[in-house]
């Protein structure tokens, strides 16, 4: 029998155009499929009416096959045809891979290892690029091949890991896209996607409130770098990484995913609380943890459980030297966007007694509200971390409360108020360019008027505006509010100004080049929140060498 015979149209399709593509005769065509050239011709013929796909021309030759000519022809069809077995699996490392390029040997062994150890299935979702200064061949035009050692593992078809989640395999993007995300959005409709691209993205996506955002990500790639002479090219090769998405399934059908970045040369990577190299694995701890904002009056308490208290944390899993911390309080009991709102104002003065409702009384007072935020960080802060307090517009709303605040009008915070602002008074100092007096914040949380302060103040530092402070060559300093020369602050704006960045103030998490943006640590239904939401419960961590990731906590929990 023919293997004509037994072809659907679809695989006759593959099996033509990769015959065109490396060249192959109608001859030799026939002679594979085993059938005469009017029988090619009338499938041909057939294809055309079914599917309205006209097949190119093959020129005529020889019949006879060269082996390698085979071989190429069939390497092809095994990465074009093989649907890898996604059942049975709770984990996946899913990365890509460029044609006519070799793979990191280094990086695809310590995968395999990491996929050893942790029962994880390895995915590859290929992509082309047609390099013709490549040293890799000298002919990149019909180079539809992929390394060998990757081939069991290509997936070039979208495949649904959950209801909630596809990997994404037909689309090949191009290697040097900018922003490969970029049109993306609802693709996929409500399922959050993973595409292959060796640049790394991240964004979340708006959808209706009361349902989680879906998140669209790329993966990075296992193969070497590969591009033009260009400045497209030039771009590529220096945002090229060699990263993998880790995915792991939860059994109610949600998911976890984070990012690893291998080291260019060794193909190592960190995972959490373990370091894999080549066949070996050790145990290890992470440099720092930066948190979703956590406006700590409004702090979810599943969050908050899974971050620090629980046995099997983040904090008490991972161990972090530091543990940055953004618009730490909320300072909603004087907020200045409730001014006009005598609604508001009303309903805080009459429920400011009422213990039935938590932290009512917080809602209304000052110190009371600052408190909650010293007792939320004293509870989640452990003996072995160093707490980081970055200045955010939140935090901020304190100060600004102080120098607009008439006093007369809030009898609930005039003594709290004078006594402040008679610190601030008696602190103040000349400065090269001005004047300056204390942090507020810091000033109280060890000097509190009739509150407790902060317990673990020795084991905090507080940043001012704008100052630098880098962990592991990241600078953490910046909340993400305020942007170059004062402009409003987004992710694209950081990931320019020249060090790796990791910022919040959004409260949706993303990777843009240089720059990381964490989430919210409070709840997600916050007063201010409108619309569709793209707001996540978000964390990063930065491992010892530099490297980070995202860590989302989803129901409560942060991996399987």
């Amino acid at each position: 029998m023919s293997r004509n015979n037994v072809l659907s149209q679809r695989e006759f399709i593959k099996q033509y155009m990769t015959a065109a593509k490396i060249g192959f005769t109608k001859e030799q065509l026939t002679n594979y499929l085993g059938i005469q050239i009017d029988s090619l011709r009338r499938r041909k013929l057939s294809v055309k009416k079914e599917t309205g796909v006209e097949l190119p021309e093959l020129k005529s030759g020889g019949s006879d096959i060269p082996q390698d000519k085979l071989e190429k022809f069939l390497s092809i069809l095994e990465v074009t045809e093989h649907k890898p077995p996604v059942t049975g699996y709770k984990r996946y490392v899913i990365t890509s891979a460029q044609n006519a390029t070799p793979v990191h040997q280094k990086f695809l062994n310590t995968i395999l290892n990491y996929c050893n150890v942790n029962n994880a299935r390895l995915l590859v979702v290929p992509y082309r690029y047609k390099n013709p200064t490549s040293v890799w061949t000298q002919n990149s035009k019909g180079d539809e091949w992929w390394a060998p050692q990757i081939k069991e593992y290509i997936c070039d078809d979208d495949i649904r890991l959950t209801d909630s989640l596809i990997v994404v395999g037909k689309v090949k993007m191009q290697p040097t896209a900018t922003e490969p995300l970029l049109g993306m959005d609802s693709y996929t409709h409500l399922c959050s996607a993973i595409f292959g691209h060796p640049k790394v993205q991240l964004k979340t996506v708006s959808t209706p409130n009361k349902k989680l955002p879906k998140i669209l990500t790329t993966t990075g790639s296992i193969t070497d770098k590969n591009y033009t002479d260009s400045k497209a090219g030039w771009k590529g090769n220096f945002h090229h990484s060699f990263a993998a998405t880790i995915v792991e399934l939860e059994d109610d059908g949600t998911f976890h995913l984070r990012q690893i970045n291998a080291d260019d040369v060794d193909g190592s990577f960190y995972d959490l609380d373990k370091f894999y190299n080549g066949n070996s694995v050790s145990d290890s701890f992470i440099s720092a943890l930066v948190t979703g904002d956590e406006h700590a009056i409004f702090a979810d308490d599943k969050v908050k459980y899974a971050t620090y208290l629980s046995e099997a944390s983040i904090v008490k899993t991972l161990k972090p030297k530091f543990i940055v911390r953004h618009d730490s309080t909320d300072f909603y009991s004087r907020s200045h966007h409730h001014n006009n709102n005598s609604l508001l104002q009303y309903a805080k003065h009459l429920y400011a007694k009422d213990t039935h409702v938590k932290n009512t009384v917080a809602r209304n007072n000052v110190e009371a509200e600052l408190q909650i935020t010293a007792d939320y960080i004293d509870e989640t802060t452990p003996p072995f971390a160093q707490n980081v307090i970055v200045k955010s517009n939140h935090d901020e709303a304190f100060d600004r409360w102080l120098n607009e605040c008439n006093p007369k009008d809030d009898p609930e915070n005039a003594v709290f108020y004078f006594y402040m602002r008679y610190n601030q008074y008696k602190n103040i100092v000349p400065t090269d360019t001005g004047y300056a007096s204390i942090d507020p914040f810091e000033f109280w949380c060890s000097n509190p008027e009739s509150q407790t302060g902060l317990k673990c103040v020795d084991q905090t530092i507080f940043l001012n505006r704008d100052q630098d402070y880098t962990i592991e060559g990241i600078e953490v300093g910046f909340h993400g509010d305020v942007g170059p020369n004062g402009a409003r602050g987004n992710i694209k704006q950081f990931s320019k100004i020249g060090p790796k960045t990791i910022i919040a103030h959004s409260h949706s998490c993303g990777i843009y080049e240089g720059c990381y943006q964490v989430g919210v640590s409070a709840k997600l239904n916050l007063e201010y929140r409108k619309g569709p939401s793209s707001w996540l419960h978000t964390h990063c961590i930065i491992y010892p060498n530099g490297s980070r990731s995202l860590i989302n906590i989803i129901n409560g929990k942060w991996k399987i």
